[in-house]
């Protein structure tokens, strides 16, 4: 299948490679994201097919009334809506509980599960009404299956997204909704960078040091790229996983093994 997608985050990183996969593919897309930097990525992701619809829209998703503001905005420059890809994140503090600012960890779940949920209402109110269906794909993250020390607001948000998909998922069948999980590993994102250089100032050592640390504990030796979420997002809004609702699928190189 391919329709009318939203996807937020999609201004860079993962979010902007997920919608180049989906605008190659055949699909129409909206931009959602904070940055302004977003409607420059819509116009450099349009050119890349002929008679491509993809529109930059900046939104807070962490906004309610500009969650339903974004959506309406991309129904109507798209004609319609088939899918929804929650990608918008942030990483958040790294120190230990005791030590962390409890408006830090509310900030991590406002954008990172509250958005989710904002960006999955409004456009679940839209596929519903339309009575044809269509998909939502979260963005969860392997720190949401297994936790880790000094990230207990990343992950407790992006656990809370799978469980909210499981939600989601049963509670949107009835409607040939399908919605799913994806939980990347160590991605080659900027997120994951500033993550590995906060470590490696920490430890005396050097980013480079510390990028090989991550890339030994990973099986298949080496860090995830967008093209490689992208392809698990396209499949999951695909005609091709039809049967497929209510999972948590990890992008991982093999790190992290259900």
């Amino acid at each position: 299948m391919t329709g009318r997608a939203i996807v937020t985050g999609g201004a860079r990183g993962l979010g902007r490679g997920i919608a180049a996969r989906l605008v190659r593919e055949g699909w129409n897309v909206a931009l959602v994201d904070i940055a302004a930097g977003v409607e420059a990525t819509a116009s450099e992701l349009a050119a890349t097919r002929p008679g491509a619809v993809v529109t930059g829209l900046i939104a807070d998703v962490s906004d309610g009334s500009a969650c339903d503001r974004a959506v309406s905005e991309a129904v109507g420059a798209l004609g319609g809506l088939d899918g929804l890809v929650n990608d918008a994140g942030i990483g958040g503090p790294t120190t230990e509980v005791v030590d962390t600012d409890p408006a830090e960890f509310r900030r991590v779940l406002e954008v990172n599960l509250v958005g989710t949920f904002l960006m999955s209402r409004a456009a679940a109110r839209v596929m519903v009404a339309a009575g044809t269906g269509g998909a939502i794909v979260n963005l969860g993250s392997m720190f949401g299956q297994v936790g880790g020390a000094g990230g207990a607001a990343y992950c407790a948000s992006k656990g809370g997204v799978a469980l909210l998909t499981h939600s989601l998922a049963l509670e949107l069948a009835p409607h040939a909704i399908r919605v799913n999980t994806i939980a990347p590993g160590n991605m080659a994102t900027d997120m994951h960078f500033d993550d590995v250089r906060a470590t490696a100032a920490a430890r005396g050592t050097t980013f480079d040091e510390e990028l090989e640390r991550v890339r030994e504990t990973v099986p298949l030796g080496r860090h995830g790229t967008p093209e490689d979420i992208a392809g698990a997002v396209a499949w999951l809004l695909s005609d091709g996983a039809a049967y497929v609702t209510g999972q948590t699928i990890g992008v991982n190189g093999g790190v992290v093994l259900t």
